[in-house]
């Protein structure tokens, strides 16, 4: 039985989730290199991060090294693409499922874990942002409403501007 609400796409290699503390803030990071981003993210200490498997507008999942670091902090979860410089962050979630993954690795000393995460509720620019990464990095070529396009306040004030002015005539 699906418990999907939203179809679930694959990702283009090199899409990361990062899971870190509420406090711990990554900022410029559309100015960066993506040697510069890797080094930011790694300098924000995360508690969990790991390669993503699939997304929906709803939520996704991902890989990851089992590090056996907890914390009883708050997290929030950023979403990387380095390759295009794409960065959505501060996504509150909640996990759905955390299991290990058996590899065929003889003596391997660390365990792959799979996680899948419920996104909390997307603020306009998240929503906006990950309507955009889904149509454009998926590899199973999402269709969505062609009037998501990448953040852009100018933009966004056009295009609700023009629905204002459809709905009125």
């Amino acid at each position: 039985m699906e418990r999907r609400n939203q179809p679930r796409y694959g990702v283009k290699q090199g899409t990361f989730a990062v899971l870190r503390s509420t406090s711990i803030e990554l900022s410029k990071i559309k100015d960066m290199s993506m040697g510069e981003i890797a080094f930011a993210v790694i300098k924000s200490k995360p508690i969990k991060m790991g390669q993503v498997v699939n997304i929906s507008t709803d939520g996704l999942a991902f890989h990851y090294i089992d590090s056996k670091k907890g914390s009883n902090s708050l997290f929030k979860m950023d979403i990387l693409f380095a390759k295009d410089a794409f960065f959505l962050d501060r996504i509150l979630f909640k996990p759905v499922f955390d299991f290990e993954i058996k590899t065929d690795i003889p003596l391997n000393s660390f365990a792959i874990r799979k996680c899948g995460v419920k996104f909390g509720e997307l603020n306009q620019r998240q929503r906006s942002q990950l309507e955009y990464f889904i149509g454009h990095h998926t590899v199973d070529s999402a269709e969505l409403k062609p009037a998501l396009h990448r953040w852009n306040d100018e933009r966004l004030m056009l295009f609700r501007a023009n629905e204002m002015v459809e709905s009125l005539a």
